[in-house]
């Protein structure tokens, strides 16, 4: 019985925490020769960077050792970062003949990077390769967010597939502009977190042949959707979509909300803000001023001409907020903030942006997007987490079983309790931020090979399991399964075993 003849691979965002998760999911679905029957990946952000990798290795003809090993060695030299600042004080990188339409900004400096990391092969390129069956991929989908519609902006191959280049609004006008479109560039365009980078212009920033073209802002694909599974469920339901064996998620995202919203407190921050805010001192900062100016202390006067000056505009900004206030709402009375509270007032406000943000916002967003995919194919999703074989419970207590695993008694009779040894690096896995580095901690701890593990054991856990819950008692007779659970058992002796073998073949 031959399962999972077509998959779709779904990467999500998250940095280097998300590129070596999938990495680490990818090297254990070649391992169990299913790497092969993966059909579509869908990729966002730190996601993107893996699935692009591979796909330029497929249509370099690289076998998967040969692509691991490439991949595996930047990742450890870990230089994207450093470059990237260095091109920004450098003029020279930007008068290159392929690099002169590009703004110099610092998700262009990284664009350069990823270029090169790349070898300047282009969307157009893999497209061919899938057109001409030089690959087993026949589809890939690399996501970014349009900050013109609020839609997703989707890099993906459209020829033969009646599918469209970056979203419904815009594929008319751009989908001739795929074959100049280089890998770098969408790598950099599905990485570009708001605060981190500013929005990446297409086709401006992508290539200089299509100047005529309205220019589009695009930004990280996570904005969106962070699991890049929303391109399937919504072609499924537009009856467009071509229906896979099995949908595997790859997410490194916390499912969990954290610490809930704290209010300001008497901090420094506070008292300093309130103490500029005072009309005391305003008051005394002008005094001091008049009198240094009658001493003719002319180094101390224009130092308090200067903070003079910035008080003025502070009140100015309340008076005025005051004025706006008054006028749209139509309420007469003044807007009084007292000055002890303003510091508890400008904080407060931030940190519910903040949170609203980086937490509400997205926690909806992948809850929902988690459930429709469910819901659209069920039975056939599989979602492999970084934090599930932490084993700990929302409130961080450590126990016996992964997290928010159904089906537990059932699966642990096959598998058996999680060992310690995979407990322990799933945690130090998820200890890793979602950033563009490593830090010397991270590379002190090992934190590439680690999260590379995480990324193979977690897989072979939850192929593990669907079968188990699938198929019940009969997986003992699939060879697949018995190949899994070969591999499990030294998962659980040495979460790292997979990983030193292909690391062995590099020396």
């Amino acid at each position: 019985m031959e399962l999972f003849k077509s998959i779709a691979l779904c990467f999500s965002g998250g940095g280097y925490r998300a590129a070596c998760f999938s990495l680490g999911t990818l090297s254990l679905l070649e391992k169990v020769g299913l790497l092969e029957n993966v059909k579509a990946i869908s990729t966002v952000s730190g996601g993107t960077i893996t699935g692009v990798k591979y796909s330029q290795s497929q249509l370099e003809g690289k076998d998967f050792q040969t692509f691991f090993e490439e991949y595996y060695q930047w990742l450890h030299k870990d230089e994207l970062a450093g470059n990237a600042l260095d091109h920004l004080r450098s003029p020279l990188i930007w008068n290159q003949l392929e690099n002169k339409h590009k703004r110099k900004n610092p998700i262009n400096a990284f664009a350069i990077e990823y270029n090169k990391f790349t070898n300047h092969r282009t969307l157009g390129e893999v497209q061919d390769a899938i057109n001409e069956g030089e690959t087993h991929l026949k589809r890939v989908i690399f996501n970014a967010t349009d900050f013109d519609s609020t839609h997703q902006f989707r890099f993906q191959n459209i020829k033969g597939n009646r599918k469209r280049f970056g979203n419904g609004k815009v594929h008319k006008k751009y989908k001739d502009v795929i074959d100049d479109i280089k890998l770098g560039d969408v790598i950099a365009a599905s990485t570009a977190f708001p605060g981190g980078f500013e929005p990446m212009g297409f086709p401006y920033d992508f290539s200089s042949k299509h100047d005529a073209l309205e220019e589009i802002g695009l930004m990280d694909g996570g904005i969106v959707d962070n699991q890049g599974a929303s391109v399937f469920v919504s072609e499924a339901n537009g009856e467009k979509g071509e229906e896979h064996d099995m949908y595997f998620l790859c997410d490194v995202s916390s499912p969990y909300p954290g610490e809930g919203f704290k209010f300001a407190s008497d901090s420094r921050f506070n008292k300093y803000v309130s103490y500029i805010s005072s009309a005391f001192t305003l008051l005394f900062i002008l005094l001091t001023t008049v009198f240094f100016g009658m001493q003719k202390w002319w180094v101390l006067y224009t130092i308090s001409v200067v903070i003079l000056a910035f008080l003025v505009c502070i009140h100015f900004l309340f008076f005025s907020l005051s004025r706006l206030m008054q006028k749209e709402t139509g309420i007469d009375q003044k807007l009084y903030l007292p000055p002890r509270r303003v510091g508890f007032y400008v904080l407060n406000r931030a940190k519910s942006l903040m949170r609203m943000a980086s937490v509400v916002f997205l926690k909806n967003d992948r809850r929902q997007h988690a459930n429709a995919i469910y819901s659209t194919f069920p039975n056939k999703t599989v979602t492999s987490t970084v934090y599930e074989l932490r084993c700990e419970d929302v409130l961080g207590n450590q126990r016996n079983r992964p997290e928010n695993k159904k089906n537990w008694k059932e699966i642990a009779e096959f598998t058996g309790e999680i060992s310690p040894a995979i407990i322990e690096n799933s945690r130090k896995s998820t200890s890793f931020g979602t950033t563009l580095w490593f830090t010397k901690k991270d590379k002190a701890e090992n934190m590439l090979d680690n999260v590379i593990a995480c990324g193979e054991y977690t897989a072979c856990y939850n192929l593990l399991s669907y079968m188990i819950v699938q198929y019940g008692n009969q997986v003992k007779e699939m060879s697949l399964f018995n190949e899994l659970m070969l591999l499990w058992k030294e998962f659980q002796e040495n979460p790292k075993f997979l990983i030193e073998q292909r690391k062995q073949k590099t020396l």
